[in-house]
């Protein structure tokens, strides 16, 4: 490992909280946090003390605390550990993926660390994704499709008729499509509906194949087609179609299109 470093950042998305961090020779001492701390340790090992034990954590291994739960945490490894970290409101939480659930429940993770290395997988892909992203309606869908993965099921859907999911799936395609430039929340979108918005994203991913935010890139890169093919600046196409900036831009469409906005619009690629 290199140097030590930590990399802290907040969202609005129910107050959620990122850390990315290399520990070499930190030692934290026992203490407890107000919010649930769950992450995937990438490199070196941890040792923790978490409910009434002592347990190992090495790469690959998925970490659950529960608000509350008194833990510490040290190197177990020459070179320390580097982890990504996720601290979650259980209030947010609850009302979120847990609407039927009382507010002060709290979901009791028995130990801090276990080897599931899908999940390990998928946690860290998603959280480079939140660290990275500056879109509300991504970071609210990779959310909603992470947390579920980690939080026992809570009956947080109940079930609904075909009809009932297949209009909700063609109205959000239409608000997508028709409002394709604009910022859409996912609150607004499952408001719009009428579902909650975790039902919302595993509605729509089974009709679609793809997130509604997914959806809405791929509309925003059609668009951008047509722009680019009449002659519009790249830039100005980019923010025509919504995106944040013309970087923005590019990286959707190489990765829709397979080409650069620019050998798209002259016409001319090289391999």
């Amino acid at each position: 490992m290199n140097k030590d470093f930590a990399a802290f950042r907040r969202i609005p998305e129910g107050g959620c909280e990122l850390l990315t961090a290399r520990y070499s020779h930190q030692a934290f001492g026992r203490h407890s946090h107000d919010r649930y701390a769950v992450g995937v340790i990438s490199a070196g090992m941890e040792r923790m003390y978490y409910r009434g034990r002592h347990d190992l954590g090495g790469p690959g291994s998925v970490v659950t605390i529960s608000p509350g739960e008194i833990h510490d945490g040290v190197p177990a490894h020459e070179q320390g550990w580097m982890y990504r970290m996720l601290y979650v409101d259980p209030h947010w939480l609850n009302g979120t993926l847990m609407p039927k659930q009382a507010s002060d429940f709290i979901h009791l993770f028995r130990a801090a660390f276990a080897k599931r290395p899908a999940l390990a997988s998928t946690f860290l892909h998603h959280h480079q994704a939140l660290e990275a992203s500056h879109c509300s309606l991504e970071r609210e869908s990779l959310l909603l499709e992470l947390l579920p993965l980690l939080f026992a099921p809570s009956g947080v859907c109940d079930a609904a008729t075909e009809a009932i999911e297949k209009r909700a799936v063609q109205q959000v395609r239409h608000k997508l499509e028709d409002e394709y430039h604009q910022h859409v929340s996912l609150e607004h979108l499952a408001s719009l509906v009428g579902l909650e918005p975790l039902y919302l994203i595993r509605v729509f991913k089974k009709s679609v194949g793809i997130s509604p935010h997914s959806y809405q890139i791929q509309v925003r890169v059609a668009h951008a087609q047509r722009l680019l093919r009449a002659g519009l600046s790249i830039a100005d196409a980019a923010i025509a179609c919504g995106f944040f900036d013309q970087s923005h831009l590019n990286r959707a469409f190489k990765k829709v299109v397979g080409l650069t906005p620019g050998s798209f619009r002259s016409g001319y690629s090289r391999v």
